[in-house]
């Protein structure tokens, strides 16, 4: 059951990233968002590195773990930085549902890659569970797409953001779960934000997006740090438990999906925003999904 409990804490703290990362960059650059964030995220990972003692495990690495964690800091860069544009654009009581849609890819490579330990070993019951877990989510999903409000062409330009997002953030998981193999999950979580922070300090850099910096309050450095701080948290919680022995990879990326329910409830309490009757059936059939997969693996 340990691998539950890491994986609520994880849910915990991604829900907290997305509500701290919308109020942080209300009036900063997403991109430079992005990158100030990512580096909050390796101070975290390398005081875990140096304080657990696996920083000294990096000469073992095999080139399969550089360059699965090379991928899976690259999906997560484009991830983000999509991730970010389409929260400045839309609500993320729009936002956050699709971005969680990533688990419907997730589970079918997943499944393909990972069969016997997704499956179960090839259990039928445990096939259909997944079968149902992923068509409610995706219904759901669909369900809390909301364009009534979009009345111009930049406005919608948040659905595309949030879709591309989605398709990058369905990989991160899978490429992590093959490049920790052997390897301790805080170094791999080390490795991988370095690489999301080049990437992201790149296209910041070459965009000369650090310019209006000095115009920023206090207040937006404060939250994105405060973002910064729980993603490093959600990170090592979610990849602790990949990491661990006998365990559904599938179970431990569906919980994560449960941030869902914190993130629209401080969407609505601290950002006033509003739901249709629709999206909130839409969240019922996306959390019935993740419950039902989290159920069939205790």
């Amino acid at each position: 059951m340990l691998w539950l409990n890491l994986a609520l804490v994880g849910a915990l703290a991604t829900s907290l990233t997305t509500i701290f990362a919308k109020i942080g960059i209300k009036n900063i650059n997403s991109d430079f968002a992005t990158f100030f964030r990512t580096g909050i995220v390796i101070v975290c990972a390398l005081l875990l590195c140096f304080i657990t003692g696996s920083i000294y495990q990096i000469g073992t690495l095999t080139t399969s773990n550089w360059l699965f964690l090379l991928l899976s800091g690259f999906c997560t860069g484009c991830s983000w930085l999509f991730y970010y544009k389409a929260l400045k654009l839309g609500n993320i009581n729009k936002v956050a549902p699709i971005d969680k849609s990533s688990f419907v890819l997730t589970s079918i490579l997943f499944v393909i890659f990972f069969f016997n330990d997704s499956t179960n070993n090839g259990d039928a019951l445990t096939i259909c569970m997944l079968a149902l877990s992923v068509s409610l989510m995706l219904t759901g999903t669909i369900m809390m797409i909301d364009k009534k409000n979009d009345t111009d062409e930049t406005s919608s330009k948040w659905l595309i953001y949030a879709v591309l997002s989605a398709v990058f953030a369905s990989l991160v998981s899978f490429f992590c779960k093959i490049g920790l193999s052997g390897i301790s999950s805080d170094l791999g979580t080390l490795i991988r934000t370095i690489i999301v922070f080049v990437f992201a300090g790149a296209i910041v850099l070459a965009r000369k997006e650090y310019k209006d910096i000095k115009s920023t309050s206090w207040k937006d450095w404060l939250f994105l740090t405060l973002s910064g701080a729980a993603t490093g948290v959600a990170w090592l919680s979610e990849y602790y438990a990949l990491n661990m022995k006998g365990v559904n990879p599938i179970a431990v990326n569906s919980v994560g999906k449960l941030s869902i329910l914190l993130t629209m409830a401080f969407s609505f309490l601290i950002l006033k925003e509003k739901f249709s009757k629709k999206s909130l059936c839409g969240l019922a059939l996306l959390v019935a999904g993740t419950v039902v997969i989290i159920v069939f693996s205790l």
